[in-house]
């Protein structure tokens, strides 16, 4: 039986406690901040780096559940997805107890000359864990019930394994229907357990 690993959490944040900064090719646009049209996104700035550029972004959030955000940075018409996002003030208690939160994208992109000044900063959705997740009673019994709407022919149930180095978990999956493949019944598991809300706001940013 071919096991499917869960992470702890389906959300993963990079909280990184610094950031390498390159002393050329850094450019800085602090204070600009552009609100979208329903006041829930703000852009603090936006950093070019030798090799990649950041924007911070401040979101407010659906609920206060851990969100993910994705965002997309659009060069010359070539849609760059960010390859990092940390969580601002991750630490801070304060943060969880806050709708609004900001996060740091990093974009893996070098910026030379023959590049057009301008781009534009998408984001395009954020995620979160559906009912606490697939590692919580409540989670996994609220993620069952979603899943047995569209697929009532899948049944599965989150083995948790302890050992030295911390254990882990993963999906076992009990039923199917025929001709279906445990990576795919895995698949639908994986999407019934998210929350997903798209976002369309966007802001032209200046690279030069």
């Amino acid at each position: 039986m071919k096991k499917h690993f869960l992470f702890l959490g389906i959300v993963i944040f990079a909280t990184a406690l610094s950031f390498a900064l390159f002393n050329s090719l850094t450019k800085a646009q602090a204070n600009s901040s552009v609100l979208s049209a329903n006041n829930n996104i703000a852009l603090q700035k936006v950093e070019i780096h030798q090799n990649d550029i950041q924007a911070e972004l401040c979101i407010f959030l659906p609920s206060l559940e851990q969100w993910g955000p994705y965002a997309t940075l659009i060069v010359d018409g070539k849609v760059i997805s960010n390859s990092e996002v940390a969580l601002i003030n991750a630490k801070d208690p304060n943060t969880a107890k806050s709708q609004t939160r900001c996060y740091q994208f990093t974009f893996p992109v070098t910026v030379t000359e023959k590049m057009s000044k301008t781009a534009v900063l998408k984001l395009e959705k954020l995620t979160a864990d559906y009912q606490g997740g697939l590692l919580t009673e409540t989670g996994l019994v609220a993620i069952k019930k979603r899943l047995q709407e569209t697929q009532p022919q899948i049944d599965f149930t989150v083995v948790i394994e302890k050992g030295k180095g911390g254990g882990g978990a993963y999906i076992q999956i009990l039923a199917k229907p025929d001709g279906m493949s445990d990576d795919q019944a895995f698949q639908l598991i994986q999407q019934a357990s998210v929350e997903e809300v798209s976002e369309n706001w966007q802001e032209v940013v200046d690279l030069h």
